[in-house]
């Protein structure tokens, strides 16, 4: 991208101060979805995080286009963790592996829409050493 190009304005802002404002948006945006319980809204948080980061690149000059393909894949990638995953609640209350309730076996290890008991981690650990060559 022309360098002049960025220094006009830009309906009264300039592209660097539109720049600087994107990135505190990314930062808001990372922020809030650190801070949310919800799934959803942690979803939302990032996409809006790459939102902003992709036109903040592109005012940058960091790329001229996006392909539709690329687009057509983030797609993909989010309806593969998206509306049909478990809430929150749903795999935070218990254990994906045994079913015990959070009450009876302690904290979770928490993932991408599952949850595991220490119990359950280290009988997994003690399959996969087990599996494991000795060497």
């Amino acid at each position: 991208m022309d360098r002049d190009f960025r220094k006009k304005t830009f309906r009264g802002a300039k592209i660097e101060d539109i720049i600087q404002e994107l990135e505190r948006l990314i930062q808001l945006c990372e922020q809030n979805r650190d801070k949310s319980d919800s799934l959803d809204r942690q979803r939302f948080y990032e996409g809006m995080a790459i939102a902003y980061t992709t036109v903040s690149l592109k005012l940058k000059g960091e790329f001229d286009y996006i392909e539709a393909e690329a687009v057509e894949q983030l797609c993909h990638a989010a309806e593969k963790t998206g509306a049909n995953s478990p809430t929150v609640a749903n795999y935070t209350d218990s254990c994906s592996f045994c079913g015990k309730s959070k009450s009876d076996v302690g904290e979770l290890a928490l993932g991408p829409g599952v949850s595991i008991c220490r119990d359950c981690l280290q009988f997994g650990v003690a399959v996969i050493d087990s599996q494991s060559p000795k060497g």
